[in-house]
């Protein structure tokens, strides 16, 4: 190849090579006059924004309620296991309660006795008994007054110039006298038989009965401690005592069972200490869980804690932040879910909602000295445009006043 030819194909290729990235630099000014990566037109759309947590599942009463016995003795049965549903007022374990019973029976038995006494005290004496002391006492008066009459005449005899001895006279009186003795008796009796109660006599029995009727209930209450029962319809979280196992006084109160209360299921979550102010009570929530994928639940905000503390519910990434202080927020779960105890969730709090409202990428906004703009594209060029914004979900943003619907901006 000639010396003048290799000159002309070395300025095509430079040709070339500049003219390429010309080209394609003017297509792109073609295609983009104004400069801008992005457009878009300002449409009407709905502003959702949400702040997200984690949480766990807990029952209506946010703690585990520990359920022990209230007397000693060794356990017989324990009813439930973990996981199982129950109901309230369930027997979820018994003790040995033998003993207890009989205590029952022993002390019923005394109550028994001692309102029969009160009554016998009250009633006084049956019509049979007072008819008896009665006739008693006519029969003593009737010997007392024969026995007077025998002394009379053995007196007149022996004073008529000894008919009988001063030996039969001394006897005639000493039967007056006995039989006088025993129509005295028989008086008191009657009147003791027909006499009313004293008031401390039944005092003292009604107290017997009072404290008969005490020991029997405290028989009871401690017959009915030998069978635990749930307090709550729910579930059970755990079991940690099993037949056979003695309970002393010791161990007085260590739970048997831990239950907790589902009649409707509470979300303990942790709210990070720079978003407490977003958090109001009645918020709504969705929940969401890896145990149920594709599935949201939804509850609301309904308590929130008193202080800020340790975080406690944990992820399982590992760089994660755990010595940092949270806010407890409940939030409670709408009801038929199948949520369990003890599971870990995503929390998606509703901070804001809005629709039918104007929006634009959050991108699209650049703020100056306090002062909001876009970049709107006209006919004839592109010009920043302060707007008036609202609420923000961090992808989009409301637009108040300063743009309107079809409106072309650019970022």
């Amino acid at each position: 190849m000639s010396k003048p030819n290799r000159h002309v194909y070395m300025f095509a290729l430079l040709g070339v090579v500049l003219v390429v990235p010309l080209v394609m630099f003017v297509r792109s000014i073609s295609q983009n006059s104004s400069g801008f990566a992005n457009h878009v037109r300002v449409s009407w759309g709905k502003i959702d924004s949400r702040l997200a947590a984690r949480g766990r599942v807990e029952g209506a009463t946010s703690q585990d309620i520990k359920l022990a016995s209230r007397v000693v003795g060794r356990l017989k049965e324990v009813t439930v296991n973990d996981g199982d549903l129950i109901r309230k007022g369930q027997i979820v374990a018994v003790l040995e309660n033998d003993d207890l019973q009989a205590q029952v029976e022993q002390s019923r038995a005394n109550v028994l006795h001692a309102q029969a006494t009160l009554e016998r005290l009250q009633n006084g004496a049956r019509p049979e008994e007072r008819a008896a002391s009665r006739a008693a006492m006519n029969e003593a008066q009737a010997a007392t007054d024969n026995a007077r009459l025998n002394y009379q005449r053995a007196q007149k005899l022996f004073a008529e110039g000894g008919v009988i001895s001063q030996s039969v006279l001394d006897q005639a009186e000493r039967d007056w006298k006995m039989a006088d003795a025993r129509l005295d008796s028989a008086r008191e009796n009657y009147k003791l038989v027909m006499a009313p109660p004293r008031s401390e006599d039944v005092a003292a029995a009604q107290a017997q009965l009072d404290l008969a009727r005490a020991q029997l209930a405290q028989a009871q209450d401690n017959y009915d401690y030998a069978f635990v029962h749930s307090p709550v319809d729910g579930v059970v979280v755990k079991r940690y005592m099993n037949p056979g196992e003695s309970i002393s006084y010791e161990s007085l109160y260590q739970p048997i069972v831990s239950v907790s209360d589902t009649t409707h299921l509470m979300v303990r979550t942790e709210i990070d200490e720079t978003d407490i102010g977003k958090i109001q009570i009645g918020q709504r929530a969705d929940i969401r869980c890896d145990a149920f994928r594709g599935q949201t639940f939804h509850g609301h905000v309904v308590r929130l804690s008193g202080g800020l503390g340790p975080k406690k519910i944990q992820t399982d990434n590992p760089t994660e932040k755990i010595d940092m202080d949270v806010l407890e927020g409940f939030v409670e779960v709408d009801p038929g879910t199948p949520l369990r105890v003890g599971l870990r969730v995503d929390v998606y709090i509703e901070l804001a909602r809005k629709d039918n409202v104007l929006v634009i990428p959050l991108a699209a906004v650049e703020v100056r000295e306090g002062v909001a703009t876009v970049h709107v594209k006209t006919s004839t060029a592109v010009e920043l445009r302060k707007v008036r914004l609202g609420t923000q979900d961090g992808m989009n943003i409301e637009v108040a006043d300063g743009l309107g619907e079809g409106e072309e901006v650019v970022y």
